[in-house]
């Protein structure tokens, strides 16, 4: 027990905290009791249970800041004290959104799915917690196509529209500065809108929209992507190279999908409908796959697409300020999609083969990587029709589907 300040004393004299409280000024003190305040553990209101950080298991975790999302929202994040960790983490309801919602109005079965997240995306509001709850039960689609319909329906209720009027939407598509392809989409959204929450909408506008090109890479841009990023990323790029799969479907992949003897890789978690399917890879691929560590078992990759996209975005936008190359920033995952289907068509100029590995259900959604390649000078023999059953017999005899010129199809086989 140390002496007070009054008191005389040798070198080693010490003051208690208690003492030195006592000369603090008020407004000091009103800013101690605010910082011990902000510094007290975080903890769950609901339950009473302690954050615990997912990097070392550490308790003394510390509210540090929030991150303001796009939709309205707002995420607690957390500091770990013993390893410097910052994490927000939503599986123990610590997401706090900016509007109260009552419990009372989810839907009957919505503990099923992420009943939080979805609330978060839709603010409180009641129809759009409906309709995502219908896209999910009788759609089966997934959060992210979710998201993106929700976020395109609030857009039009901040511009005025009621959801609930479809002459107020079409007004907000007539006045606001909008493109073609925005307006696609938000007729597209709004279509399915009315649909699952059985709003009459006599649709008459007519949206006249020609997608972009797909944006198709030389081999060393992407062979430099790969190169350039960690282990994880490159992996995960590589597969998506030689599969044609999609983001959703390469971190859907289980260890059990990995046939290593075969050199195959099946996708058992088709996206947007398409069909399952097997394909075989290189060594190098198949190599590569092996030497991933289990971090994320029973999964392959991480199962959240985000992680994949945010890297990728991190790793284009620094190999195109270093290598000066704008064209790395048009690459998206998607990309090398385009990329295998391209190549593939080049190789085997079978269409349905391409349509298989895709996955595609309808091969008109092949047909638009036929026109995007250059067979050098190939000679080919040509047909026309203009009757399904004309087309019908040519897809059976071998032939391609080329293009369409004055409302006859092309058809050609090589030589």
């Amino acid at each position: 027990m140390g002496t007070h300040a009054g008191d005389s004393g040798g070198p080693n004299t010490t003051i208690t905290d208690v003492d030195k409280k006592a000369k603090w000024s008020p407004e000091k003190k009103e800013l101690y009791g605010k910082l011990r305040k902000r510094s007290a553990p975080a903890t769950l209101q609901q339950d009473q249970t302690t954050i615990q950080c997912p990097s070392c298991g550490s308790s003394k975790i510390f509210n540090n800041g929030k991150r303001y999302l796009s939709y309205g929202s707002e995420v607690q994040r957390f500091k770990c004290q013993e390893c410097g960790h910052r994490f927000s983490d939503t599986s123990l309801n610590i997401v706090r959104d900016t509007t109260e919602y009552n419990q009372q109005n989810v839907p009957e079965g919505m503990a099923l799915v992420t009943t939080q997240t979805f609330e978060i995306l839709c603010a409180g509001d009641e129809p759009l917690l409906n309709y995502s709850w219908l896209l999910k039960k009788k759609r089966q689609n997934s959060d992210s196509t979710i998201k993106l319909r929700v976020k395109i329906l609030r857009m039009l209720k901040n511009r005025g529209a009621t959801l609930s009027d479809p002459e107020t939407v079409e007004t907000v598509l007539a006045v606001e500065p909008l493109t073609q392809s925005q307006k696609y989409e938000i007729v597209k959204c709004y279509r399915s809108y009315t649909k699952m929450m059985k709003i009459p909408w006599e649709e008459t506008l007519k949206i006249k929209y020609e997608p972009k090109e797909p944006f198709i890479p030389t081999h060393e841009e992407i062979n430099a992507l790969i190169y350039a990023a960690n282990r994880q990323l490159a992996v995960f790029l590589q597969v998506a190279l030689t599969t044609g799969a999609r983001c959703g479907e390469i971190a859907a992949l289980r260890w059990t999908d990995i046939n290593s003897e075969k050199l195959t890789i099946s996708i058992n978690y088709a996206e947007k409908g398409s069909r399952n399917r097997t394909i075989k890879v290189p060594e190098k691929t198949m190599a590569m796959v092996n030497a991933l560590p289990k971090k994320f078992d029973p999964y392959v990759f991480n199962p959240k697409t985000d992680s994949h996209r945010t890297n990728l975005c991190n790793l284009k936008k620094r190999l195109a300020n270093t290598q000066e190359n704008p064209r790395f920033k048009q690459i998206h995952l998607h990309t090398f999609r385009h990329v295998f289907a391209t190549e593939t068509l080049r190789q085997t100029k079978m269409l349905t083969r391409v349509q298989y590995l895709l996955g595609h259900k309808s091969i008109v959604n092949t047909e638009r990587y036929t026109h995007l390649i250059d067979y050098d000078g190939e000679k080919y023999y040509s047909a026309i029709a203009q009757t399904v059953e004309e087309i019908r017999q040519l897809a059976e005899d071998g032939w391609s589907y080329f293009q369409e010129v004055d409302g006859v199809k092309i058809f050609r086989k090589p030589k």
